[in-house]
């Protein structure tokens, strides 16, 4: 019950308008039928017959003097991971991104147990010659994470049967819990190629399936590099995407970004936890609440005029704190920054020293990121911090930044990020 407060404002009223609405089921059951050539359109309901308030704060009152109970989330973890032979020059920050998520959904399940239960399921796919080793390896099927150990069986090589793999595993996990009201999908692929080697599935058809279960309040997010990410996502009707570097900084930040989102998930499904008495269309309408966005904007705009009250305008000073000129300047003039500080906060802007020494300037960044790792509050706005009068350049600069990516409030220049491997601004 301790979350309760936090729903107030959480959800606003929704009104849909009506929609042609397919069950996951129905897609399911139509591909698996071998003799369909061709996906047939289903008979559709409305949303509008069955649309509902699902505005809290009538409701918080009774809530709060104990008429209801939460129940537990079942948040069924699973990642898609591509094993082909492209990867194999990634085969140890894959095994350590793996893990490092198998971690942070541990993590979770400590953090809230009261309101959530975690499982995890773990998919490998490739197209090889060898009749030994399946192309669509489960690792793990919708194991509790307290069951699970560190991963360690990734020998990439062979073709890219995406398709297949994410309607497989997909279809599968769906028949497993599409009757349970109070279980949730979290899907993440991870692919550095597009499809090559599908016989089963075609991307329309896993499509279909996305978006009916992304109606059903499933969240989905793809990790992508060497093909043009923004193309797949969109035929596949996946929302959220981050492109990286195919390299080992890259792929390794891309694993820190999808941490940092991931735990923002968590947090938001904690926030809205359902009660015994929530129908299920108000359950479903939580999950897709806190599906939105799962890959926040974290781009600094180039132009930043005004802030939001928790906004936070981060520039690069001089050591003396002579704020006259560039972003120094106008964090001054509109924001708050202090003549004579050169560091930290200071109204609603926060100096860092870049004048003194690329030693002193990294020494500074880093305790920019402790401030900002325990001030999750606040949302930080990373200027070009050294790229101005400083006279650095940004591949200088911006992996002084590095552990910023694991910070979901902390937004960066989009050259940091493609400095650092990334592209997060679709």
């Amino acid at each position: 019950m301790k979350y309760l407060k936090k729903l107030f404002g959480f959800f606003g009223q929704e009104s849909e308008s009506k929609q042609e609405v397919t069950s996951a089921s129905e897609v399911v059951n139509e591909v698996s039928e071998v003799e369909a050539t061709k996906p047939q359109e289903k008979s559709s309901t409305s949303v509008e017959d069955s649309k509902v308030d699902v505005s809290v704060s009538d409701s918080l009152s009774d809530k709060e003097n104990g008429d209801a109970k939460t129940v537990k989330s079942k948040i069924y973890n699973m990642l898609i991971v591509d094993e082909s032979g492209s990867m194999s020059g990634l085969t140890q920050v894959t095994l350590s991104g793996v893990n490092e998520i198998i971690s942070t959904i541990k993590e979770a399940q400590k953090k809230h147990g009261e309101v959530q239960q975690h499982f995890i399921t773990l998919v490998t796919f490739d197209e090889r010659n060898d009749n030994k080793v399946l192309p669509i390896r489960t690792i793990w099927n919708a194991l509790p994470i307290s069951q699970v150990n560190e991963f360690k069986d990734y020998r990439p090589q062979g073709c890219t049967p995406l398709y297949d793999a994410v309607g497989d595993s997909l279809r599968n996990l769906h028949e497993k819990i599409k009757k349970d009201e109070d279980a949730t999908g979290a899907v993440t692929i991870l692919t550095d190629g597009l499809e090559n080697a599908s016989r089963r599935w075609s991307a329309y058809e896993v499509k279909r399936l996305i978006e009916q279960l992304k109606e059903e309040g499933w969240t989905f997010s793809y990790m992508g590099s060497a093909h043009n990410v923004k193309d797949v996502t969109d035929i596949l009707s996946i929302d959220n995407a981050m492109e990286f570097s195919h390299d080992m900084l890259g792929a390794g930040n891309t694993w820190k970004r999808e941490r940092a989102s991931r735990n923002a998930y968590y947090d938001r499904m904690a926030c809205c936890a359902s009660f015994e008495d929530d129908s299920w269309e108000v359950k479903k309408q939580r999950k897709r609440q806190s599906a939105n966005d799962y890959y926040s904007d974290r781009v600094t705009p180039d132009h930043i005029a005004v802030l939001a009250p928790n906004e936070v305008f981060v520039f690069g000073s001089n050591i003396q704190g002579h704020h006259d000129g560039g972003a120094a300047a106008w964090a001054m003039q509109s924001f708050g920054a202090v003549w004579g500080q050169g560091e930290g906060l200071q109204g609603n802007a926060y100096a860092i020293p870049t004048t003194a020494g690329i030693g002193v300037l990294q020494e500074a960044v880093k305790r920019f990121t402790e401030y900002a790792s325990q001030n999750p509050d606040k949302r930080f706005l990373v200027t070009r911090v050294g790229c101005g009068n400083a006279g650095y350049d940004v591949d200088v600069i911006a992996p002084l930044f590095g552990e910023c990516v694991r910070l979901e409030n902390v937004s960066l220049p989009n050259e940091f990020w493609a400095a650092l491997g990334l592209k997060v601004d679709f």
